[in-house]
């Protein structure tokens, strides 16, 4: 849909992903700090907040599938008159969101085990955004230039996007790799929505912009550095958050070790450092033995 609904839905799912991405590889990483095991991205995330068996299930994937074939189904319906398909337009965004939603349809595949080859769902999130890329390079012909350059800032947002797909994809142990993904996925997102405010802005009276205007042009360029500059900023808030929360609940758990080793090290009366280990299955046998320095 070439108007503001056509851009802030696509921008809006991919804020709400990205934040949700956020939130739980930075769980992930200080989950696995706090256990000294070794932290592994992935690119479908678990919903911890729910209980029972539905906890591990893939809810995600089926959340991204029922999204995404609401925004395809926008895009069929809008694109029809008199009961041909006649906008080219909506059916490159429908393309869009076709790719994206394959992308949930491997992730439960893979889930349930079925036999596809390694990293299946790394490979499919770059095609979703190779076609995204593709589908909006060619979608500027005749376009002003105003809309071309802010559709050219996407389009480099999308590209370093896959860029930073496949570095997660070869170095799965390191938190900045899922991270970048995630920011340029976040990036889309905001600015997908600024520029629907651009081009097809609806609030009453509001200046419209200037399409060949050199000066609205280089206001777009800052807007769009601001849009990283900002993003970037949320993603260090939500991990401060993050780090902050596994921190305190990990403060008493600390201060429990502590006294727990001050009562098991303890001075002996030839001044040797004793430590006694209790068995706890057996509270009547304590052994001591001195610590060699």
């Amino acid at each position: 849909m070439g108007n503001f609904g056509g851009h802030t839905l696509p921008g809006s799912f991919f804020i709400i992903f990205a934040l949700w991405y956020f939130v739980r590889l930075f769980q992930l990483y200080y989950s696995s700090r706090q256990r000294n095991a070794r932290f592994t991205s992935r690119i479908m995330m678990t919903c911890p907040c729910l209980c029972g068996r539905f906890k591990d299930l893939p809810v995600e994937a089926f959340v991204k599938i029922f999204l995404i074939s609401i925004g395809f189904g926008l895009e069929i319906y809008t694109g029809m008159s008199h009961g041909k398909f006649v906008a080219v337009g909506n059916g490159q965004h429908a393309t869009m969101f076709f790719f994206f939603g394959l992308t949930g349809v491997v992730d439960i595949l893979q889930y349930y085990r079925a036999p596809m080859p390694p990293d299946t769902d790394y490979i499919s999130y770059v095609i979703a955004l190779t076609i995204e890329g593709i589908l909006f390079k060619f979608h500027l012909h005749g376009r002003t230039e105003l809309d071309v350059l802010v559709h050219t800032f996407l389009l480099y947002v999308i590209f370093i996007g896959v860029i930073s797909v496949l570095v997660e994809m070869r170095y799965r142990h390191n938190i900045l790799a899922p991270l970048a993904r995630t920011y340029f996925l976040l990036l889309q997102g905001t600015w997908f929505w600024q520029i629907a405010f651009i081009l097809f802005n609806p609030i009453e009276g509001a200046s419209p912009w200037k399409q060949d205007d050199h000066q609205h042009m280089m206001i777009a360029t800052l807007y769009f550095t601001w849009h990283c500059g900002v993003n970037f900023v949320l993603v260090l808030l939500i991990g401060a958050v993050i780090a902050c929360c596994y921190g305190r609940g990990n403060g008493g758990h600390r201060e429990e070790d502590e006294m727990s080793m001050k009562r098991l090290i303890h001075t002996g009366a030839n001044g040797q450092t004793l430590v006694s280990l209790n068995d706890e299955s057996d509270s009547d046998v304590e052994f001591q033995k001195p610590v060699t320095k």
